[in-house]
Formats: C-alpha cells, structure tokens, sequence
C-alpha cells in the first residue's frame, strides 16, 4: 500500500471535518512518510521531543520537564548530568541538589537516578507507547506550543523523565497506530488504563494516587456504572477496594472530611478504607480523630506482618551483602564516607579500592556500635 506524500497543515486537516477526521493510521502515514501498518511499530525517539501527557495518572508527583531544568539544569551548557574528568557519566545524588528541595521527594528522584543509569547500561528494556496527535483534533497537548503535530506518551512517562537525565539521543518506543486497540474507554480513560498496567519499571502508587485516578476516572459519566470487577481490570487493584474507593468518590459526602483527608495524604492503608466504608459516620469520624491526635494507632492496619523466609519458612537472615560493581563508584563511597565520618581511619588501607571499602564498612560497623554504648562518641 503505498501513500502519496502530504504536507501536513491546518488547511488539509480541517478539511476532514469534524465528524470524519483522519484516523491515527492515516496521521502517522502523512507525517512519517511510512508503510501504514495496522496495530504498532518500533521507533526511536528523542526524549526530548516526546509530548509529555497532562492526564499522566500519577497525581502528587512534582518531578516533570520544569523540575529537571530547574535542579538539573537540563538542556543547558553546565547541566548536573555528564561526563565527569574520567569520561563516566554523573548524574548527582539527591544530597548533592540544592538543599531547598523538600527530602519529601528523596525517593522519587532516586527512583529515577537508578532507572536512567539501567537505561545508560543496558537500554531500555520495556520501551515508552506514544500515539500520534495534531493541534486541531487533540488541542490539549499543545497548549503553549507552536508545533501543529507531535507525538504523545501513553504510557512510559516515569521512563521518558528517565531518559532525559541519562543524556541518551534517542529511547525505543511503540507507536500505537491503531485506534480500534483502545476503543473500549474513551480517549483520557484509555490512557488510565494503559499507564496503569503492569510492567517492571513502573513505581507503585500511593494510597492517596490511587484515590485520585479513581476519582479522575469516575467524573466521566460513561465510567459511573462501571462495576468494581472492571474497575479493578483497570487500575491493577483488588475488586474489594476498588469497590471501596469507587464507593468513597461516589458517595464521598456520606464520609467525613477527616476521613477524605487521611486517604488523600496516604497517611491510612487501604485496610483501614475498606473497614469504614461499612461503619457510620459517627464511628468513622471518632476513629480519624483519634489517628490524627495519636491515640490510635495505624501500624495495626498499615504495617505488614513478618513472614518467615523462605517458600515454607526458614532461617532469619543473619548478614548483609553490600555489592559496589565499579571501582570508580568504590572510590566515590569511600571519599563520602570519609568526608561525613571524620572518626574514621584513613590508614592501613589496602591498595584494592574494594578492600579498602570493606575495611571502611567495617569500622563504620564498630563505631555504630561503640555509638549505641556511647551516644557521645561521634
């Protein structure tokens, strides 16, 4: 099948009107001056370039596009992530960025500080699925923008923040160019559930995200006579709390805002929903009040019971392994540990970097110790 090449413009689009406009396939072949093909294809991208999603279903984060260049001076001449002296790429450590970021987001950024160095050293292992838009079907992702056309990632946005800081030119991804494979929700619910399927590099939700996805979710309504079981299909929960949290979006004036509160802090489990979802107001309300005050505690329901190791039990472990691969990273560890631990000896060192680390683990081991008998030691 072969394709005429078209320049794209407003005029040609506008001429398919409303009630007929082009079909993704058709878009991605005026564009790309490609081979139509039905369903998905591999391309590469640049980072950069890809249009990041505003319905991302991952409310609460804070790290985006303005946060990198704000604190990594992303895409400037002295940016925070490069080569260093030894020809190794650096990305900074949280404790090394300006010191008025909130330790809030400590996890966060490490979570992505890892998964850029995975995608430096071994690629891209589940590659980011990014469907073609225009300026005059799908305006709102080209609010502020002068492109008339670009490509949007459905899912993968963790991944594409990611590869952003580990300098690399270009991440696989999966162009979806066919519609009739996300026709089942509409067009913003699609993208919940496909940004909320499984894959391995995907960092959990909290308590109170969820909470919010469901809610995103359930203004639509198409989606207010979803039932739980399909409910949970999407967001990747159990049918007995996606029955609650569709409960508690629903129906949310029948609880009390105390109660609202707590799950939107993520400060309560899903336990503790799915417990008051059936009691009165009056008790849920006097439960809230005591966790807020502290006089109840919520480690009987948030805090997950130790199991014993092992498939049917087994031994307590009694040791742990520290594993550093490079001898560069060994020199790194054993200079920071030396700058924050004065107490520290400096001598009879061994000329193996990771020797010598072991050796620092290990004093560092005994002055913990010598800490615990003697709080004022170090």
């Amino acid at each position: 099948m072969s394709v005429k090449k078209v320049k794209l413009t407003s005029k040609s689009l506008n001429s398919f009107g409303d009630s007929n406009k082009p079909s993704t396939i058709t878009r991605a072949a005026i564009t790309a001056e490609i081979k139509p093909t039905r369903g998905k294809q591999l391309v590469e991208h640049n980072p950069f370039a890809l249009i990041p999603d505003p319905s991302n279903p991952r409310p609460g984060d804070q790290i985006d596009d303005v946060w990198l260049e704000k604190y990594l001076l992303i895409g400037r001449d002295d940016c925070l992530c490069k080569y260093d002296e030894n020809n190794e790429f650096v990305i900074p450590e949280f404790n090394q960025l300006n010191q008025e970021i909130p330790r809030s987001l400590v996890d966060d950024y490490e979570f992505l500080r890892s998964l850029a160095f995975s995608i430096r050293n071994d690629g891209l292992i589940e590659p980011i699925e990014i469907f073609l838009a225009d300026k005059i079907n799908d305006p709102e992702y080209f609010i502020n923008s002068k492109l008339e056309y670009g490509y949007v990632v459905l899912e993968g946005h963790q991944r594409r923040l990611a590869g952003i800081m580990a300098g690399v030119k270009t991440l696989t991804c999966i162009e979806i160019t066919d519609e009739t494979m996300l026709a089942r929700l509409k067009v913003k619910h699609r993208k919940l559930r496909r940004q909320l399927s499984e894959n391995n590099l995907r960092k959990g939700l909290t308590v109170g995200q969820n909470f919010k996805v469901v809610s995103e979710l359930l203004k639509s309504d198409d989606c207010k006579n979803i039932t739980a079981k399909e409910l949970s299909s999407i967001v990747g929960l159990n049918e007995e709390i996606a029955g609650a949290l569709k409960r508690l979006t629903l129906l949310n004036e029948k609880y009390p805002n105390k109660m609202l509160h707590l799950v939107h802090e993520s400060l309560v489990s899903f336990k503790w929903i799915r417990t008051w979802i059936s009691k009165p107001f009056s008790e849920i309300e006097s439960e809230c009040s005591r966790i807020l005050s502290g006089n109840l505690p919520i480690q009987n329901f948030s805090e997950p019971k130790v199991k014993a190791r092992g498939r049917s039990g087994g031994a307590v472990k009694r040791s742990a392994t520290f594993k550093v691969k490079k001898e560069s990273d060994s020199k790194v560890l054993q200079n920071y540990l030396f700058k924050m631990i004065p107490d520290l000896n400096t001598n009879d060192l061994d000329e193996s970097p990771f020797s010598s680390l072991e050796k620092i683990l290990n004093q560092l081991l005994e002055l913990a110790k010598s800490h615990q008998s003697d709080p004022g030691r170090i």
